[in-house]
């Protein structure tokens, strides 16, 4: 019988602490609530503006790439630009080239031509 008076009271102690203590950490202050909301708030607040962070450098970094792409659209044309007016250069040297040719030889030809014609005239 001692054994069972002992073994029940502490068996009431054990429940009785228990519920004290889980009635004390469920027991919230008014302070305690605040906080808590306060905490909560400032980490949502927190996480609202490293999403608009990210957002922010993400339509940058989209901005930026579409720059770029525009600028390098922009040199290729001017590359191609370039090189049309190189291969017209080059195109119209060579056509002065044969012009400067043909007139040569037209100018020699005309020389000749006098020549001949002196020549012809004291016979």
């Amino acid at each position: 019988m001692k054994y069972k008076t002992i073994i029940l009271t502490l068996a009431a102690a054990t429940l009785f602490v228990g519920q004290a203590f889980a009635q004390y950490n469920d027991v919230m202050t008014q302070a305690q609530r605040d906080r808590k909301d306060s905490v909560q708030t400032a980490t949502h607040q927190e996480a609202q503006v490293q999403n608009r962070n990210d957002e922010n450098r993400m339509a940058d970094a989209k901005l930026d790439r579409k720059e770029t792409k525009a600028k390098a659209k922009e040199a290729k044309r001017i590359e191609n630009e370039a090189n049309d007016a190189a291969q017209q250069s080059k195109n119209a040297l060579k056509a002065e080239r044969k012009a400067q040719k043909s007139r040569k030889q037209a100018n020699q030809q005309a020389q000749k031509a006098s020549d001949a014609r002196d020549k012809s005239n004291k016979n």
